[in-house]
């Protein structure tokens, strides 16, 4: 409930604020990504390309204690549970994905290629205790393949 007193007179405000508090907390977060591309034509109709992509992250989030407020102290909030002792492991995120691609286009006609390529990708979670998805280390090995046409 807030109550403001006539005009004129010094501004009062009485606030009851239930249901939440946060806490400051330190968030870090590092990621290099290294990428290698070519394109490559042997003929007028025939392109190559390729691609290794190499992406190493790494964040994490201090623990989250939750401030002790006169507030609580007094029972003035009494539907609260600021309990988070394993929050900070959530957002601990430690991982290492490769992208390897090859590619290539080849010229039938004015506008219209025929296109072949395939990727592999394997990424590999470094964070023995998982985060909110559990363990998220896997690969997969896509080919494509289809006429394009440019207009």
């Amino acid at each position: 409930m807030d109550t403001v007193s006539a005009p004129g007179d010094p501004l009062e405000i009485i606030a009851k604020h239930y249901g939440s508090e946060f806490a400051m907390v330190d968030y870090e977060s590092n990621s290099m990504n290294f990428y290698l591309s070519t394109l490559y034509s042997p003929t007028s109709k025939l392109n190559l390309q390729g691609t290794i992509s190499l992406n190493i992250s790494k964040s994490e989030m201090d623990q989250v204690v939750m401030p002790d407020t006169e507030a609580q102290r007094e029972g003035d909030l009494i539907h609260q549970d600021f309990t988070f002792p394993e929050m900070h492991e959530y957002s601990n995120l430690e991982y290492q994905m490769m992208n390897l691609y090859l590619g290539m286009s080849y010229k039938l006609s004015k506008g219209v290629l025929l296109t072949l390529d395939g990727e592999y990708v394997d990424l590999k979670d470094k964070d023995d205790t998982g985060w909110v998805f559990g363990d998220e280390t896997g690969s997969y090995f896509m080919v494509r393949t289809g006429i394009r046409y440019n207009f």
